[in-house]
Parts: structure tokens; C-alpha cells; sequence
């Protein structure tokens, strides 16, 4: 597997900072691929140090079957699991629940370990986490801690100062959103009339008074009028509400019904079971939309949704930027065929883009560069925390650092990026007919190509022995983003093309008698074809019934 560029920029800022400071805290929003960056680091920590043992902590059980196979692949190593039932502290790699290690005997066997790794690290402040790292601690006094996390920034006010010093990489939503991995947000900011009442709503235990909130805001009156809003733009769409209050969520999933959609209340009284049967449901299409009071806003990643409402004022950025950012997943056409998502429509009938900016403001063409001459890290002057210098604000504490960045230039298409995405891709990428409609990229384990059906795009990819799937249908820097993760996933570096000398080598006379064969006009320019370029001409030639076939079907099945 080949990291993402800014996944290899996270591990090796997470080396470099748990060596310098023993601790380090990593911030990347849902979708960067936090998991697989932890197993990044875990396994090289593992070639540095042959005696390297690691914990890896996580608050559910669904976390740590996830983890433990993400991780356990990506790094190699052998792995075990305490929860529960299970006491094994066996593997190089140790996932342990935070709600087993928490009571004390459990944490008892707890052998020497070199490093933990706290996947959510946002929770850590709290009690539980703490007694799991002092006992750690008192065992293992030079314990490296890492933690990654979308939204560390805590509610009730509990700082993670006590655990980290520092943040070793941060990474904007935007960037995700504009490199094609996360979709775009298309925030409509709604007017209820109820702005001055809304206003006027007390802050309490790190947020506003849900209390009051519910008072304002779930009256029939108003839940027919967000029902009516939604069915002007974004009727087709499946769609997650975020209430203030569990009897808010209630009524507005009675006004939805009351007009014919399929809608259901979801909420932390709901036992597991029923609960995952409901999403279950909501992921197959039975439900269309789901109204909660805050339980979607961590661990809930259906690709699906594709509108979000904000039906509560939020006074935390970070609670605003989970809540939208359940919507901005891709699709994998694969899992949920027929469904072509190319953004998400952000209803907000409750002011929070207003108080805290739209996610399209985070969208920018330019990068946050560190000039040669400056070091990369600054100081918070209100908690001492070590941050990237481009850091605008304090994952910490809050605090908004001021500076001149002159006219930021917002992405208002998103096609813009994909030379710079081609250029970030280890893989070269061939422009099969000469006018950009149809790219391919070759690996030893297989391709990957997009191709243009006239409005959409498909990105195709055939890992070696097995059929063509496809990998994304949308836009452009979509498509390209699907199949260059796609040639990561199945591929070494080893077999980067742009690493090998034969990029640019010339095509040898048998790939020529090939492609002449499947058809291949060649003039004096095309003999000057690459053995790579030759490659993907053959791959497309070869395949080009079965290419046609797949893109058909998506049209189908987005048609359907």
C-alpha cells in the first residue's frame, strides 16, 4: 500500500514529534484515512525498534475490530485484544478497550509497552483514558503517546494540554473536500424568522441551552416549513437532521411523515441492536431520512446521505464540522450501485454556517505554505502548545491566531485541482486519445482509468486475475481520486511507474505489432510511444468491451 502524500507527511511528523516532545497529536477530518496512518507508523516504529510494543485504545468495540484489521494489515504485525472476555496481551500490536482497561485489575497484565496510540484522542481528557495512561506510565515511564482525532477540540471545556503538548500535523477539511477525497458541501443558510429569538439562547456546560433551543425551535409551524424547504432541495436525497432535543427529533420526523417521506427518529436510548437495524435500513434506501439529538455526529459514516440539516444552534465549530461532515463521504458504487453523490446539501435553518463560516470558505487553491526561511512550528501564547506554523486556530485552547494572508481565492470548481492532483499521484498517468476524456494508469497488480460519458465521470479499476469494478462515478477530480487510491491500495512503491526507468524507454517492436493489431492508428508521433504509454494503450485496447460495459451499467443504474 502507497500513503496519500499528506498521510507520509502525518507519520513522519508522528515520528519526529513523539521523539522530540514523547507525545504528538494528529488532526485530520473523517476521510483522511486516520486508521491507515496509524498503521503506517505503528509498523515502521516496529522496523526502528525490534523491541517496540504498542497499545492502541478505543472507546467501543466496533472500533477496535475495525482498527485491528486496518492496522494489523497495514503494519504486518502480529496483534491481540483486551476486552471483555478477552485478556491477551500477546501481539506487537495491542488493542484494548478503553472501558475494560479502566477498571483496574484488567490493566494489571499490562506488560512494558514503547507507545499508545489513541485513535478519538478528543476523549482522552476524560477520567477513564487517564488512569489507563498514568498505570502505563508507572510501568513504561519513556511511553511515547500518539493521538489523532478529526474535531479535538472538547465542548465541556476539558483541555487536552494534560496529555499532549503539541499537534504534529493538521489537516483542513478543505484540502479533502478540493483533492476529490471528501465531496463538496452546498450550504443554503435558511431564514425561519426565528433569528433575534435564537439569539437569545443561554450557553451552558460548553453549549448552548438545548433546553431553550427546543423551545424555539420545534413548533409544528416551523417543522412543516423545514420539511417544505427540504422538499424544494434535496427531496431525492437521503438525508440526516440534527435536533435540539430528543422530542425535537420526534417532531420533526412526525412532520416528514405527515407529508408522505419515510422518515424515523434515532437516539441514545435505542438499544444497539436496533439502532444498527435502523441504519441498516436507512443505508438501503427503506428510510430516507433520520432526525437524532446529537448521536450522529461520531462513528456514523453512511455514504449515502447526501443532505445534512442543522435543526440546533452549535457553538463549537468542531460540533458544526461533524455534523456536516457526515455527509461529505464518497459513494462506492459497488456497495450502493445507482447512487451518484457529487456533493451534499447543507440545510441550515439554525445559524451555525453564519456564526462559524460554510465549509466552502475552508476550500482554497492554495496550500498553507511554510516559507524556507521560518521554522514550521509556533507557540500558542495561551497554553504553550507546539503547533504548525499555518495553524489558524489552537487545537487546544481555542485561541484565533491574526495574520494578513492577503485575497484568498475560494475553489468555485473543482476540477481545478486535478493537474495537481496527477502531479501528487506516484503513478504516471496516460491521456489515452490525446483530448483528456479518457486517463490510465498501470501497476504490476493491475489499472486503473476514468472515462468520460459526456456529463459524468467513471473511474474503472482491474486488479490483476479479477473483473473490472467500478470505483467512483461524479466529477472529474472525483473519478481521479477514486482510481489513484485504488492503484495505492493494490500497489507498492516498488511499482510506482514514475519511479522506473522504463517511463520513458521506447515501446519495443512486439507492443507495437500488438497495438497494431487491436487497432491502433499509429503515425510518426505514436511510434514514439513509451513502454509504459504502450502498456495502457494495450490495457485499454484489450479491455475497451468490458470498459463500455461497466460505464453502461453505471448509466443504468443512476438512471434507475
Amino acid at each position: 500500500m502507497i500513503p496519500r502524500d499528506y498521510q507520509r507527511a502525518a507519520v513522519d511528523a508522528a515520528h519526529d514529534r513523539t521523539a522530540a516532545h514523547g507525545n504528538t497529536m494528529l488532526v485530520l477530518p473523517t476521510g483522511a484515512g486516520k486508521t491507515a496512518i496509524a498503521g503506517f507508523f505503528v509498523g515502521e516504529q516496529a522496523e526502528r525498534d525490534r523491541d517496540a510494543k504498542m497499545l492502541v485504545l478505543q472507546h467501543t468495540d466496533e472500533l477496535i475490530e475495525q482498527n485491528r484489521s486496518a492496522i494489523g494489515g497495514i503494519s504486518g504485525l502480529g496483534t491481540s485484544v483486551v476486552k471483555a472476555e478477552q485478556d491477551c496481551w500477546d501481539g506487537r500490536v495491542v488493542f484494548g478497550s478503553v472501558q475494560t482497561l479502566a477498571r483496574e485489575n484488567r490493566r494489571k497484565p499490562m506488560p512494558k509497552l514503547s507507545h499508545i496510540v489513541i485513535d478519538e484522542c478528543h476523549r482522552a481528557a476524560a477520567g477513564s483514558y487517564q488512569a489507563i495512561l498514568d498505570h502505563a506510565r508507572a510501568i513504561s515511564p519513556g511511553v511515547k503517546l500518539l493521538g489523532l482525532s478529526a474535531t479535538p477540540g472538547r465542548g465541556d471545556g476539558r483541555s487536552l494540554r494534560k496529555t499532549f503538548s503539541n499537534v504534529g500535523y493538521h489537516l483542513r477539511i478543505g484540502t479533502l473536500i478540493a483533492r476529490g477525497l471528501l465531496v463538496p458541501p452546498r450550504t443554503f443558510t435558511i431564514d425561519l424568522g426565528i433569528d433575534d429569538e435564537l439569539s437569545g439562547i443561554n450557553s451552558t456546560a460548553g453549549d448552548f441551552d438545548m433546553r431553550q433551543a427546543d423551545k424555539v425551535l420545534n413548533r409544528s409551524v416551523l417543522n412543516e416549513t423545514v420539511v417544505e424547504h427540504w422538499k424544494d432541495k434535496a427531496a431525492d436525497r437521503r438525508s440526516i437532521f440534527f435536533c435540539s432535543t430528543v422530542d425535537h427529533a420526534e417532531a420533526v420526523a412526525d412532520a416528514f411523515r405527515a407529508e408522505g417521506v419515510i422518515a424515523e427518529p434515532i437516539t441514545g436510548d435505542m438499544p444497539a441492536k436496533a439502532r444498527a437495524d435502523l441504519i441498516a435500513r436507512f443505508d438501503r434506501g427503506e428510510v430516507q431520512v433520520l432526525t437524532n439529538c446529537m448521536v450522529l455526529t461520531e462513528g456514523f459514516d453512511s455514504q449515502p446521505v447526501g443532505c445534512i440539516g442543522i435543526l440546533r444552534p452549535m457553538l463549537h465549530k468542531g460540533t458544526f464540522i461533524q455534523a456536516v461532515g457526515r455527509g461529505l463521504r464518497r459513494v462506492d458504487p459497488e456497495r450502493f450501485p445507482g447512487i451518484v453523490k457529487t456533493d451534499c446539501v447543507v440545510l441550515d435553518f439554525a445559524g451555525a454556517a453564519l456564526r462559524h463560516g460554510s465549509l466552502e470558505q475552508d476550500i482554497a487553491l492554495d496550500e498553507d505554505e511554510t516559507p524556507p526561511c521560518e521554522q514550521p512550528w509556533k507557540t500558542c501564547p495561551s497554553c504553550d502548545a507546539e503547533l504548525p506554523l499555518g495553524a489558524s486556530v489552537c487545537d487546544f485552547c481555542g485561541h484565533v491566531f491574526t495574520r494578513d494572508i492577503g485575497e484568498k481565492r475560494l475553489l468555485t470548481t473543482f476540477e481545478m485541482t486535478e493537474v495537481d492532483l496527477l502531479d501528487r499521484s506516484p503513478f504516471s498517468w496516460c491521456d489515452l486519445h490525446g483530448d483528456g476524456q479518457a486517463l490510465m494508469a498501470s501497476g504490476f497488480q493491475g489499472w486503473a482509468g476514468v472515462f468520460h460519458d459526456g456529463t459524468l465521470w467513471h473511474a474503472l479499476g482491474h486488479p490483476k486475475s479479477n473483473p473490472i469494478r467500478t470505483l467512483a462515478v461524479g466529477t472529474r477530480v472525483q473519478a481521479l481520486a477514486a482510481a489513484d487510491d485504488f492503484l495505492r491500495a493494490t500497489e507498492t512503491s516498488s511499482a510506482s511507474a514514475k519511479s522506473k526507468r522504463w517511463l520513458n524507454d521506447p515501446a519495443s517492436m512486439r507492443q507495437i505489432e500488438l497495438l497494431q493489431r487491436a487497432g491502433f492508428e499509429a503515425s510518426g508521433m505514436d511510434f514514439g510511444l513509451s513502454k509504459y504509454a504502450a502498456n495502457c494503450q494495450l490495457n485499454f485496447r484489450w479491455n475497451r468491451s468490458a470498459i463500455r460495459a461497466a460505464v453502461l451499467r453505471d448509466l443504468k443504474r443512476s438512471a434507475a
